[in-house]
């Protein structure tokens, strides 16, 4: 950087300090979010290394997105993710990971598919599942994008735990997306409730979801 003679030095040297500041903050920020977050899996390889698979339902691998015959899957992060329409609907299994500890009070995924109990994501603590969720979609039609959900798992911290994803329904949405699990100190953002925005009525139409994966209305 050069230095302006004809500046004042006081407002010379606050631009410096104020450029050498936002440097640092930027250098020291991947390092901040990384002792922040811890990675439970990504599904970034070309297998699933040391997770257990049961089952057809999970393929030899995660997924590089949409797999024949599917809608188009969007919303996960990376080039993989986990996606249990490998061969259609009527395939099924469970995907287990090796245990890890608890060391965080809130653990995040994205995650879409079907929305049945045989399609679901678990949390198991000393062999009992404690938390679950699923996708979006039970009826035809709906979106094959992944969704950002989380658990509250405050109360478990340093125990052991595992995660387990399981798809056992045949049919319509017996399937399972699921990428990006992680454990968190951040709370997730709140669902707002009550919410209004007002808008022009440009057009004779408005086509709006009642909930992600609904069919549209006018």
């Amino acid at each position: 950087m050069n230095f302006d003679p004809t500046l004042p030095v006081n407002r010379t040297m606050k631009s410096l300090i104020r450029i050498t500041l936002l440097l640092v903050a930027a250098l020291a920020a991947p390092g901040l979010h990384a002792a922040d977050d811890l990675l439970i899996a990504d599904f970034e390889g070309e297998t699933y290394g040391a997770w257990k698979v049961a089952g057809a339902a999970f393929g030899p691998g995660p997924a590089r997105g949409t797999l024949p015959g599917q809608m188009q899957v969007d919303g996960f992060q990376g080039k993989g993710l986990v996606n249990s329409f490998f061969k259609g609907d009527d395939t099924t299994g469970t995907l287990t990971s090796p245990a890890f500890k608890i060391e965080r009070p809130f653990i995040r995924f994205l995650i879409g598919g079907g929305g049945w109990p045989e399609t679901c994501l678990n949390l198991r603590v000393q062999g009992k599942s404690m938390r679950t969720a699923t996708g979006p979609n039970t009826q035809p039609g709906g979106s094959e994008k992944l969704e950002l959900q989380s658990w509250d798992v405050a109360e478990f911290i340093g125990q052991a735990a595992v995660i387990e994803i399981v798809d056992q329904r045949k049919g319509g949405w017996g399937h399972l997306n699921v990428d990006q699990i992680l454990q968190t100190n951040r709370k997730p953002p709140g669902i707002a409730t009550n919410a209004t925005r007002e808008i022009i009525a440009a057009k004779r139409l408005l086509n709006f979801p009642v909930k992600t994966g609904a069919p549209k209305r006018n």
